[in-house]
């Protein structure tokens, strides 16, 4: 689940009108600010869950290029096989506001996305309510991206 969190909220994070987002390596970190577990989880369990996802950050590297910010920006890191799709998706004058549905193995999740971007890094913050069949959790994450240099 983290996986596709981590890759929708980066092509979010990147998607936006040729001029503003420069082609090129980008890096992305996700960190886990805040989780709140299903109830009838147990105590242990859910503490344990709670601390691995706090204290580990998750980065990705993707290659962007000129036609993947020209074509479905916000699809362009789509690794996700189909399971996100945006019911909403503004990014302008630097400014980043979306929402997103996905399916996955664990269930079904929502996504919004807040945040803001330059040509060259962004931040945002994603905040995820799911419903699995161990029950309702939210999480708030914080992601953090740059370009990190040219493809290849």
């Amino acid at each position: 689940m983290r996986h596709t969190i981590v890759l929708a909220a980066g092509a979010l994070a990147l998607a936006t009108s040729a001029a503003a987002i420069e082609p090129g390596n980008w890096s992305s970190t996700m960190r886990t600010v805040d989780i709140d577990l299903p109830g009838e989880m147990p105590a242990q369990v859910s503490d344990m869950i709670r601390t691995q996802m706090m204290q580990n950050a998750r980065s990705s590297t993707s290659c962007v290029t000129q036609e993947d910010i020209d074509n479905a920006p916000e699809q362009m890191f789509d690794q996700t096989e189909g399971q996100c799709e945006y019911s909403r998706f503004e990014m302008a004058d630097g400014v980043l506001d979306a929402e997103a549905q996905c399916a996955t193995e664990q269930g079904t999740m929502n996504m919004t996305m807040t945040g803001s971007y330059t040509d060259t890094t962004y931040s945002m913050v994603s905040n995820v309510q799911m419903q699995s069949p161990m029950g309702a959790m939210n999480m708030t994450a914080e992601i953090e991206g740059e370009r990190i240099g040219e493809c290849g």
